[in-house]
């Protein structure tokens, strides 16, 4: 008896002592990252965690980490930087190795995009300053990265539609163009629907795919970003789940009789809704209140105007949605910044101010916009137009095996007026990433990966 009494004291004691230490040497921060489509998600996690690892070893790979972390004597309090076991549990690891060998391979590719939630931890072991190293030891800041789709985040304003309302705003959407081509299949079946009819589940059905492939074809053919559901982009976990399967409808009426069309597609409407609300926003995002926003600022520019508009009206959506739920600091950051000449960058910064809805107003309090070259897959250099020397960028291009010049045009610092889209000089091409070591120790090449991660952490750093 005595025996059991004290090893139970004994580990009640240990218990106290690592949560007290958990206390006083675990400083846990979690980013979530995400972008709407081809905005370079994965390449970006990619690079920000072989950086980081890199800067565990002593290699200079992020600058403004390196200042932040120098001790008065020109050292560095940064001690390793290693990444947290999965464990055991169910939450779906951002598999970074595979990403890297895929960048690293003997002919480097990018990596596959991922389309649903993964996490991914790496602790950062800091030195104490003065007194406290020895009372203390060891600092450490865990990091915890979560990956998710963007198209997720325009899910947010359904939280506060009904589903005649978000009927009715979709279909005004759909019936303009570009929107009215890529949906004219489900738009020439819509009057087929008789909302107040018994649900036929057959058709139902067949009106939630057509809907889903004009959504689809919004993305694809022409560009455009805001396009609801999220999870009709992207569905991540339960593609198929009967609460996916609902499309907008036209003459709801205003309380549908039951075991009706609209009934059901209200039913299926609403338990989506709720399925994000409690699964995603209240279960993963509210933990999270550090985010990263990627932006194809240059994609949208080539995509044309329409393109543009959307990916604003988009864009400005999730900025205004993400400080109501938590997120305290925010980095909006335009990618592939080595497509453009060095002094053309600061351009892409202030479309994306644009894009997010702060053209003309103040940036919010800890937010920042910032241009970013994930992987640095270009050099600058001069080239010419209409015979006059002009700025470029070298890289090599998918499908060629040399180092040619690419002038990407004039990159606008304000919004476009009409005569950009009509007589513009842009197009947007694939480079290939460059030679990376495969074993990752001197970090990758990038653009201003360092001023983002500065502004997220240097708070806790």
């Amino acid at each position: 008896m005595l025996g059991w009494l004290r090893d139970t004291t004994r580990d009640a004691a240990r218990d106290v002592w690592d949560y007290g230490d958990a206390a006083v040497n675990e400083t846990l921060v979690r980013v979530a990252v995400t972008g709407l489509s081809r905005a370079g998600k994965t390449v970006f996690i990619t690079s920000l965690v072989q950086n980081l690892l890199a800067l565990g070893q002593g290699r200079d790979t992020l600058p403004r980490l390196t200042r932040l972390l120098r001790t008065a004597d020109g050292g560095s309090r940064l001690r390793g930087v290693q990444v947290v076991p999965p464990g055991s549990g169910d939450r779906v690891v951002f598999d970074h190795p595979e990403k890297l060998a895929e960048l690293a391979g003997k002919t480097p590719a990018w990596p596959a995009p991922t389309d649903g939630l993964a996490f991914l931890g790496l602790d950062l072991l800091l030195e104490r300053p003065g007194g406290f190293a020895r009372r203390f030891g060891l600092r450490r800041v865990r990091l915890e990265l979560m990956d998710y789709p963007g198209e997720w985040l325009l899910d947010l304003p359904l939280l506060d539609l009904g589903y005649a309302d978000w009927s009715r705003e979709t279909l005004l959407r759909l019936r303009e163009s570009p929107r009215a081509e890529a949906c004219a299949a489900f738009l020439s079946l819509l009057p087929d629907l008789d909302p107040a009819a018994p649900a036929d589940h057959a058709l139902l059905r067949r009106a939630h795919q057509l809907y889903r492939e004009g959504l689809m074809a919004c993305r694809t053919r022409f560009g455009l970003r805001f396009l609801q559901p999220g999870r009709f982009i992207c569905p991540g976990p339960g593609a198929e789940a009967p609460l996916l399967w609902f499309a907008p409808l036209e003459n709801i009426p205003r309380r549908p009789p039951r075991g009706s069309a609209a009934a059901l597609m209200t039913e299926r409407f609403d338990a989506y809704r709720e399925d994000m609300e409690v699964r995603f926003f209240d279960s993963f995002f509210a933990d999270y209140s550090r985010q990263v926003v990627l932006v194809d600022v240059l994609g949208a520019l080539h995509a044309g105007r329409v393109a543009f508009e959307d990916t604003e009206q988009a864009l400005a959506t999730i900025a205004r949605y993400l400080p109501a739920h938590g997120i305290r600091r925010t980095a909006f950051v335009a990618t592939k910044a080595d497509h453009v000449p060095a002094l053309r960058r600061e351009n892409l910064r202030h479309l994306l101010r644009i894009l997010a809805g702060w053209g003309e107003v103040a940036m919010p309090k800890n937010h920042g916009v910032h241009a970013v070259a994930s992987v640095l897959a270009t050099v600058d250099g001069t080239g010419q137009r209409d015979g006059r020397a002009v700025e470029v960028v070298r890289g090599v291009l998918a499908g060629q095996g040399e180092l040619r010049p690419y002038d990407p045009g004039e990159v606008p610092s304000a919004r476009p007026p009409e005569s950009f889209w009509g007589d513009r000089y842009f197009e947007l091409p694939v480079f290939v990433p460059p030679r990376i070591d495969p074993r990752g120790e001197t970090g990758i090449p990038h653009l201003g990966l360092d001023a983002v991660l500065a502004e997220l952490l240097g708070d806790v750093l």
